[in-house]
Order: C-alpha cells, then structure tokens, then sequence
C-alpha cells in the first residue's frame, strides 16, 4: 500500500521537529512513538513508509529514521512477507544502493544502504548472495564510493561467520555459510585488487590536488583492510594467501594511514589454529606473517626511529600493537619462521620491546614470554619433576638475558608516588597507574619464577648480588630514603619470584649434589636476611615479606625454623610501639609513622602465619615454646594484643592438620584467657541489656573542644579480639570442603555434617550463649529507642564514605589525604574515640560474630546440644529485624543463614531452624517487596550525580536491594537443597530438604518463600531472576505436596514467569523452561494454568485446544518450549511479544555509530503489576 504525500509530510515534519536542539520533550516523545508505531504496525505499510523517507531529496535525519525502520523490518518481520514479496524487496534495496553510491550522500547514509542490503542478503539466504555478488563485483567497479559500499556488504556478510546470533533457523544458516564460503575465491582476490588499484589511485590524486578524490579512493582502502580483518578470522588459508593479501598487508605496516589495520589483519591471522587447514598450507601462511612482522619491527625498532616510539611519538599506538601482533604471532607460531636467524631476530627485537623505557610498550611484550616459557602439557605442570632446561622453547641465551632483563624491568613497578597527582601522562589518573604497575610488576614477577625454574644456580646468585647490592644501599647514609625503598622493594621481589620457583621445582627431589648445591645457595639467603637489621618501618615490612619465601627450605630443613621465629621475636623487640603495654590499647589518633610502624609488626606476624599454613608439620614440635614465647612477650609489652592474637593465629594454622588432642590443647591456649574474661560478672553484666551494652562500650562523653568522643576504648579493643580469636579457632579447625579432581566447578560440593569430635566442643557451653547475647545487644542498638541516646555519634551506624564509594562506582579515598577526601575524620583503629572508628569497630565485631556463629552450627557438633543457645538462638539473631540495614542482613544471609540452613540436621530442624525462618521469611518478603516496588515505579537515575545527595541515596539503596534480594534467594535454593548425610545414613535414607520439611511443618511458611521467589519473577534483575527461576523449578517438583502451593504455582508462578519475559535482560530459554515444567505438570489436570493461558487478550479456547495438543503430541522439552514460544507470540501482549522477538533480534549497527553499553541491561523497567500494583502477589493476601 502507497502512502500518502499527506502521511509522509507528516512523518517528516514529526522527525525534523524532534531533531532541533530546542525541541521540548513532548515533540521528541512523538518522534518515539511514530518509530514504534512503524516498526510494530502494518509490515508493508511500514517498509512503503521506509522507503519513501530515504530517498536523496529529505534530510540526512529523515533517511536515518527511514533506514532504521527497514532494518527492523527486514531482520525481526521478514517471516510476515511472501516469497515474491522478498525477491521485489531485494531487489528494491539493491536499487537503492546503487542510487546511493551515484549520489553526494554522506558516508553515514551510505553505510546504512550497505547494511539494509547485507541483512536483506542474509535474510533471503545464500542463493540471493551467491546471484547478487557479480552485480556487487559489477557496482564496484563504477567508482570509489560504489566500491567503498561493497566492501562494506561483503564485511557485515562475513561477520555473520564470526558473530554468534541466534536470530536464524540451523538449515538457513548452513546455506548461508555454505554460500559464503563458496564466494571466498571471488572475494578476496577483488579485496586484495581494490586495495592495490584504490591506492594508487589516492597517490595520483594527492599528487594532483585532488584532495577530495583522494579521501574517497583512501576510504576504499580502508573499507577492504577492514573486510578482509573479517574474513581473516575464517576463511579458509589458502585462498587467503594465494589472494595475496598478505602481502597487501604487509606492504601496508609501512604506510602511516593503514598500518593499523594492516598490524590487526596479521594479529587475527595469527589468532588461527589449524583445525581442517593443510599442514603445508598452514605454516606457510603463518610464515609469511611472521616475516611481515620482523621486517616492520625492524624499521620501528633501528636507532633513529627509536624516539617515535614513546609517548606521543609518530609510532606510539602502532609500535604497541605490532609489539600485541608478535606476542600473540610468537605465543603459538615461532616454530613457523623460516630459519633459525630469523627466530633469534624475532626474540632479539621482542626483548628490545621489553626492554624500551615506555612502560605501555614494554608491557605488551610480556605475554610472550609467559607463553614460551611456561610449560605447555599437564604433564609438565606437576611440580614433581623440575623444568627441564633441554625442553625450552626458547634458547638458554635468551632465558638467561630475560632474567637479567626481568630484574632490572622490575624497578619499574616499584616505589611509585602515592600523591595522587604525580603519574605519568599516559595514564588517566594515578589509580590507573598504580593498577598497572601492580599488573606489571606480577608479570615481571613470574618472568622471574619461569626462568629461575630453568636456570636455578644462575638465578639464586642473581637473587644474592641484588639483595647484597640492596641491603648495602640501605646501609649507606648518602642513599636517599625513597632510593633505598625502591631498591629493596624490587630486590624482594625477585628474591621471592626466585625462592619460590627453585624451590617448588627443586627441592622436593631425592637427595643429589645438585640438589645439596640448590639447598646450601638457598639457605645462604636465608641466612643474608637472617643477619640483616632494619629499623625503617617500610624496610621492616619488605624484610618480614622476604622471609616468607622459605616455607619449603624449612620443610626440608626444619633445623631452621627456630632461627626464623626467633628473627620475628628479635623484630618485635627491637622496633617498640606505643600501646604495646601490658593490656594497652593503640592511640586513638595514631601518626603516620605509627601506623607503619604497625603494618611492618603486623607482616612479621602474617609472615609466621604464612610458614604455618604452608608447612605446619616444621613447626608442630615448637608450638608449646611458642605459646610460652607468645604468653611471655604479651605480658612485658613486647607484642600488643592485636600481634598476639596474630602470633596465636600462628599457632591454630600450624595446629589444623594435627591430631585431635593437640588441636584441643591448642584451642585451650588460645582460648583460655577469652573463657576466663568472659565467665567474668562484670563481662556478662554487660549483656544483660541493650542499654548496658552500649555503657559499657559505647560510652560517649565530650573531650576537651566539646566534641563527642566514644569512651569505652579498652572493651571494645578487648571484645574485637577475643571475637577474632574465637573466629579465627572455628576457622582453623574446620577442614574446608574440596570437590574430587576434575569436578564440575559449578555444582556445589556436598557439605560435611558437624563433627561430634571438634575441638570446639568443649568451649561451646559458654561461647554460644555470650555470642547470641552480644548479637542480639548489637541488633537493639539500631532501634530508635537506643538511637535517641546516640545522636552525637549518628554517623557511625550509616555508611562510611569508603563504602558508599564503593557503592557509587568511584574510586575510593587514598593515601594520606583520604581524611580529607571523605569529608570524615579517619578512624585511626578500632579503638579510637570518634564516629568512624565506631563504625568500624561495629562492622568488624558483626562479622567475626556472624562467621563465628556460621562456623559453629555447621561443624561444632556439640552446638545443637547446647540448651541455653537453643533458647537464644532465635530472639539473638531475629529481634528487632526489622531495623537492620540492608547491608547488615546480606552480611548475616551470606556467613551464617546460607550455610546454617543447608547443614542443620533435619532432627534439629524444629529447636534451632524454625525459629529463625518463622520471622525471617516473612519480613524479607515484606521488606523486599516494598522496596521493589518503589523502585520499579519511580526507578532511580541511571548514574549517581556529584553533588545530589539525595540522588546518590538512592542509587546507594537500589544497589543494596539488588544484592539483599541476590542473597535471599540464594538461600531460598539452599532450602530446595539436601542436607549432608550424618555419619552412618546411608544414601537410600536421604532426609527431605528444608523445603520439603517446611511443606508438611510449617505450610503457610514454605507459601511465604515461594511467593518471594515469584516476586521477583516481576523485578528487574536478571541474576535475581535466574535464582529465581531456579527456585521455582524445585518447587515445581514437589508442589503436589501441598493444595495451595500446586495452586499457586499454576497460577502465580505460571503468570510470573511470562512475566518475566517481558524483561530483555532475561534469559529466555531458562524462563520458557519453568512455564514448561508448570504446564507439563498441572495443564491437563488443573483449571489454574489454562484460565492464566485464556486471560492473555490473543488466546482463544480454539488456539488454547490447538496448542495442548501440539504439546502432547511432542516428548521433546525443546520441541516443547518452542511451541509455547510460539503460542505465547500469538497472545497479544506487546510488551511480551517484544521481549521474545528480542531475544531472536539481529545485531547489525550502522558502521558510523558508537554503541552505547551503558544501562543496556538496567534501562527497561518492568511495570508495577496494574492488577494490585503490589508485584503480582494480589491473590496471596486474599
């Protein structure tokens, strides 16, 4: 149907009108609406309408517009055209290519005409392109701009090899590859022929001043590097080679305009495997490749082109990609180079990349010696059997110069500037470049460790000179301070790097002198830090690093292992810090020299830890003189109470894999002193209410200036770390749970049941009924009762500025102006005396509390014997839900309620789980309904602002509601889950989940967490949604259990998760799997499903009868999901249909624009359920 002059002038003054710059938002909302309507109306209609709007004659935004609506056409509505319909169609667009390229139009338009063909092309399939190529070969002989077009046709066609879309049947896509592939041998030699031809063309022109002709001739140029970067990514070798493209390319690398896309045809070349190719035909084409990119390094890299290179010279972005192109050509295809000279030429130009000052360019280099030398079969990446240097992809030459080299490049990514302003100029700000130097310094790092597995005598001495040479410069007073930081930071660097790979390859041989030589060069660095003294807090720090690397030579040598705890011990002594008396606690504003003074002391304790988690059995035989030595320091100030709860941790680690007594006696020593405090009247007086509580440890009072100031400083430094030891006891003794070799990483591991040995049993008795007190004090000084009495300090129960930082996706505060940055005095520790060290002091006792309380109910088994948790256990952790912050509760959900509720034994079930689920899954569908709510009819901007506080407030709480709805129901498929089996049931006697021990216990409370599930079918969230989905699917399986739920779920869930197609940020397929599990399940036994199917506006009895039918007719669940696909295509809801049509929607972008990714998952809101506006849960509450 023809439109009207009348209709068309209509439609063009609606676009023009929208396009100005003062146009009001009405007039632009207009414009939407006509786009939609053409592309959801009258399929002819629309492409007659199309058509029309992209002749020459109207303006460039009104062909835009009509380009767009002909591309929606064509790729989502060409099923709704007849076979003549389509020939007339591409023919049509074939037309108006040809038009175009005889015209002025702009490049954008052009573009668009290229592409409305090559979706055309795809649509009607391979034999339309295999009649259409000798007219596009024809066209593009007829000028530049006709052939610039080809070349863009023959580009999109060829992605569709490259680019997965789901957006066509198999059989369709087969022919179309077929035919593509057919056409290989005519498209490349006329790519490499318009390359050679256009380019000449562009010198002449220049050379004659025709500056314009020039462009367009260079644009063809352009245009076919592109394609053929395309058809590089697959199509077959030979044709490519013989094409001479790669010559093309080559030929190219040395021109300054087409470099770039000359260096990328090469990369993707060198990105191919064999597969199906000839083994000849192979490695000449990769050889060739090879010998185009040394002979352009070659030019970068002679003496006078050197400077060009770095920042800002005329080779800067080429020089790093050609560096990227070898690395990854080298990665895979050294073997393919000619000759033996021209392999040492390509290693000899990739160290000089390496080497070169310009840290972007000596980055990419990197990846190609990772790659050589890292082992290339399972086999040789057991660490049983060392390197074997014979074996090296690279000659030993060059292993050694790389790690001389690597040492040397390994200051670069030390001592960095913390003043955020000082970064070099190629970085965007200095968090940008302190992520690369970390980057940076890791890859030099295991550069080291590959060659010093190599080449272990060479690089143990290498190791010794710098750490010689280093330990001199810090003995020097000439020496600056930052010089000395430098030099010892990357000395420590290389020295780990090289310890720990000589040792891990070496010394777990049988004895020889080989090995004898290994240890004696190892243990004399040991002993050159062993003798070392360092008072320089930051030296401290790196001289603790050092000494972790040992952990295997102490294995090896336990003889050591005193030496090396009495190096800590000597650290301790000789570098004192105020608040280490007896019981003392740190100053509540510490000066920057104590704070690293302190982080030095703290890495001497990690650095024990650490040889106590690798090797425990070398220090089981000194843990009684360690405690002693621990219990001794600890009473004379030597260690502060915060390292001696490092140095107990110590202990716990060294103790994990011992037998049972001593791992009681350990816990004993390190527990005994909490269980004393904490029997204690004075202790336990402080629990008895919330309002003791806070007397006791939150104190406020002003200080000198008037100011607040929280009191209660030694309590709450005390009760930090007595809950950290109490944690960190249940941590160690708790084996971790590993899946058998070559698991499936995805499916969650069985839990163990809690151990009726556990260390822990006997300190249970009086842990867990002061753990659930202090919860529950903790959980009340958020109700508006105990907020009254803390105003002055309101600040510390809302989030930090670091967090919400977090939260609104910018970078957080850093260095020694982070104060500042906030807004907020820092908190020092703690135990300081203002707002944010009460804060922190909070969160850190919420979540050893949580963890503590987590640990112990799935691995202490005398827990669920104890009398007096039971009574506390659920008003502790449940009263006064209500004021948690979001936040809070995830922090709960996450370390305690997601692993409690998937271990409780099921004949504990009644005493200790219903208590906690009875308030808490109600008031999650409460609290989670409610916000979603808010959120999806008044959602929030789309990005935080600078200065909108109450904006950012709400981009803050969005983001907590997505991650506490993540975690609710993460444990909703916890409870669809089987608990483990107890010692001595078999697998036959599997207990019910807790699902289905709610369905018969506690009915109306299992209907609570399903409707929750269905809720949130309805929210915008697709990781919310797939736990959804999921859930649901298990509580199809056992919804016959009970009346109302098989009836909500036929209806509810059924209409929830049709729903939740209408969001695009779904996955369709999981989606039309539970409509399928419910339909198979309920559709032909009750009425719930087909009054659901019949309320859609499309859906008749007739289509309805149809429909189940099909449905019976098909065993297949696929075959099965794509008739309900189909059926629910037919039901009338636009917003449904859109959605699934989405899923299938081709993603072809005009060549011109620049996606934009932002709110591409986020932007679509679903609308509030119309029917009772509360998520589709109106039936529920009737």
């Amino acid at each position: 149907m023809q439109a009207s002059p009348e209709v068309i002038s209509s439609v063009i003054q609606t676009i023009v009108t929208a396009q100005q710059p003062a146009a009001s938002q009405d007039q632009r909302r207009k414009a939407v609406e006509l786009s939609e309507q053409l592309k959801r109306g009258e399929a002819r209609s629309s492409v007659q309408v199309g058509l029309q709007l992209v002749q020459s004659s109207h303006q460039v935004e009104v062909q835009h517009f009509g380009y767009a609506v002909l591309q929606h056409v064509v790729g989502v509505r060409w099923d709704e055209f007849t076979a003549e319909e389509h020939t007339q169609l591409a023919t049509t667009v074939f037309s108006l290519l040809r038009q175009v390229g005889g015209t002025t139009s702009s490049f954008a338009v052009r573009s668009k005409a290229a592409v409305l063909l090559a979706l055309v092309t795809k649509r009607q399939g391979g034999q339309l392109l295999q009649a259409l190529l000798p007219e596009l070969l024809r066209l593009a002989s007829e000028g530049p701009t006709q052939a610039d077009m080809v070349c863009i046709v023959l580009r999109m066609m060829a992605e569709e090899v490259t680019q997965y879309r789901d957006d066509m049947e198999a059989d369709n896509k087969r022919h179309l590859l077929s035919a593509l592939t057919a056409c290989v041998p005519q498209v490349l030699p006329f790519l490499e022929t318009s390359m050679e031809g256009h380019f000449g063309q562009a010198l002449a022109a220049s050379q004659q001043g025709q500056h314009q002709l020039s462009q367009l001739h260079a644009a063809v140029v352009t245009s076919a590097l592109g394609t053929s970067l395309t058809y590089a990514e697959w199509a077959p070798l030979a044709p490519f080679t013989d094409s001479g493209l790669v010559r093309a390319c080559t030929y190219f690398l040395n021109t300054q305009d087409f470099r770039m896309l000359a260096c990328d045809t090469l990369k993707q070349l060198s990105h191919r495997r064999q597969d199906k190719e000839n083994l000849e035909t192979y490695n000449a084409a990769m050889a060739a490749t090879g010998e185009a990119l040394v002979q352009a390094a070659s030019t970068l890299l002679t003496q006078q082109a050197q400077e060009q290179l770095s920042f800002e010279g005329d080779s800067d972005e080429f020089g790093q990609r050609l560096c990227e192109t070898m690395a990854e050509f080298g990665s895979s295809h050294l073997h393919c180079l000619p000759s033996h000279d021209n392999k040492i030429l390509f290693l000899q130009q990739m160290l000089a990349f390496t080497q070169h000052p310009y840290m972007l360019l000596s980055s990419k280099a990197l990846p190609l010696w990772i790659a050589l030398l890292s082992p290339r079969d399972n086999a040789a990446k057991q660490e049983s059997q060392p390197p074997n240097p014979s074996h090296s992809l690279l000659p030993l030459e060059c292993v050694s110069a790389l790690l001389d080299l690597a040492g040397e490049q390994l200051r670069k990514g030390v001592g960095f500037s913390t003043d955020p302003s000082d970064f070099p100029p190629y970085f965007g700000d200095h968090q940008d470049y302190k992520d690369f130097c970390i980057s940076y310094r890791g890859d030099m790092a295991r550069i080291v460790r590959l060659t010093s597995g190599l080449l272990p005598d060479q690089a143990l001495a290498a190791a010794s000179r710098r750490l010689q040479h280093s330990l001199h410069q810090c003995s020097t007073s000439g020496t600056s301070v930052a010089e000395q930081h430098s030099q010892f930071e990357a000395a420590v660097l290389f020295l780990d790097s090289v310890v720990t790979a000589v040792c891990s390859a070496h010394l777990g041989q049988a004895a020889s002198p080989s090995l004898n030589s290994t240890l004696s060069s190892t243990e004399a660095l040991l002993q050159l830090l062993l003798g070392a003294r360092l008072a320089d807090p930051v030296l401290l720090n790196w001289h603790a690093r050092s000494l972790e690397c040992f952990s295997k030579l102490l294995a090896r040598k336990p003889v050591l292992v005193p030496a090396v705890m009495q190096k800590a011990f000597e650290m301790y002594t000789s570098n004192p810090l105020e608040g280490n008396a007896y019981g003392g606690i740190p100053p509540a504003k510490p000066t920057l020299e104590w704070k690293e003074l302190q982080t030095a002391r703290q890495r001497v304790g990690l650095m024990l830890v650490a040889h106590a988690k690798a090797q425990p059995q070398a220090l089981l035989p000194h843990l009684a003189p360690l405690a002693n030595k621990i219990q001794e320091m600890w009473a004379s100030g030597a260690i502060g109470t915060n390292e001696q709860s490092t140095l107990f941790d110590v202990i716990l680690a060294a103790a994990a894999g011992a037998d049972i007594q001593l791992q009681k006696q350990v816990v004993e020593w390190v527990l005994g002193g909490v269980r004393t405090e904490w029997q204690s009247a004075a202790f336990q007086a402080a629990l008895d209410s919330p309002a003791a509580f806070v007397s006791h440890y939150i104190s406020l009072h002003a200080d000198a200036a008037g100011q607040p100031e929280v009191g209660g400083q030694q309590p709450r430094w005390q009760l930090y770390h007595h809950l950290y030891l109490i944690e960190h006891s249940g941590k160690r003794t708790t084996p971790l749970v590993k899946g058998p070799t070559g698991a499936n990483p995805q499916k969650p591991v069985p839990p163990l049941p809690p151990r009726q040995d556990h260390p822990l049993n006997e300190h249970v008795g009086w842990m867990l009924p002061s753990l659930l007190r202090v919860c529950a004090c903790l959980h009340a000084i958020w109700t508006p009762q105990i907020q009254a009495t803390l105003q002055s300090v309101h600040s510390a129960f809302l989030m930090g500025p670091k967090e919400r930082a977090v939260y609104l996706r910018r970078p957080l505060p850093k260095g020694r102006h982070a104060a500042e940055q906030s807004g907020e005095e820092e908190a020092g520790t703690v135990a300081g005396t203002n707002a944010a060290a009460l804060r922190a002091w909070l969160r850190q006792i919420r979540e050893s509390m949580y963890q503590s309380l987590g640990l112990m109910s799935i691995s202490v088994g005398a827990f669920y014997a104890c009398g007096a948790g039971q009574g506390l256990w659920g008003p502790g952790l449940m009263d006064h839900v209500e004021y948690m912050d979001h936040q809070h509760l995830r922090m709960m959900l996450r370390h305690l309620m997601l692993s409690f509720t998937r271990i409780c034994p099921p004949r504990h079930r009644n005493a200790w789980l219903l208590p906690v689920l009875t308030p808490l899954l109600p008031h999650m569908l409460a609290r989670l309904s409610s916000k979603w709510a808010v959120m999806v009819s008044q959602p929030a901007l789309g990005r935080p602002s600078e200065d909108g506080t109450a904006t950012n407030d709400e981009v803050v709480e969005e983001r907590l509601v997505r991650e506490l709805t993540r975690e609710h129901l993460q444990l909703l498929i916890n409870m669809a889950d089987k608990p483990p089996l107890e010692p001595g049931q078999g697998a036959a006697s599997a207990c019910q989940s807790v699902l289905e021990w709610l369905l018969s216990e506690a009915p109306d409370l299992a209907l609570t967490a399903v409707a929750t599930a269905v809720a949130a079918l309805w929210w915008p969230d697709s990781d919310s949604g797939a736990k959804a989905t999921a859930f649901c699917r298990a509580v199809v399986t056992v919804a016959r259990r009970n009346e109302r739920v098989y009836n909500f779920v036929g209806r509810e869930m059924l209409r929830g998760s049709m729903a939740a197609l209408a969001h695009p940020i779904f996955t369709a397929a999981e989606t039309l799997q539970l409509i399928r599990d419910i339909l198979a399940q309920q559709l032909a036994t009750s009425p719930g499903p087909r009054q659901e199917l019949l309320a859609l506006p499309a859906i008749t009895p007739a289509i309805l009868q149809k429909f189940e039918a099909d449905v019976a007719a098909t065993g297949s669940e696929k075959e099965q999901r794509f008739i309900i696909r189909k059926l629910l295509m037919q039901s009338g809801v636009e917003d449904l249909q859109a959605a699934l049509q989405l899923n299938f929607k081709p993603i072809l972008a005009a060549v011109v624009s620049v996606n934009n990714y932002e709110q591409r998952t986020n932007g679509k809101q679903m609308p509030v359920d119309q029917q009772g506006g509360d998520m589709g849960l109106e039936r529920l509450t009737q």
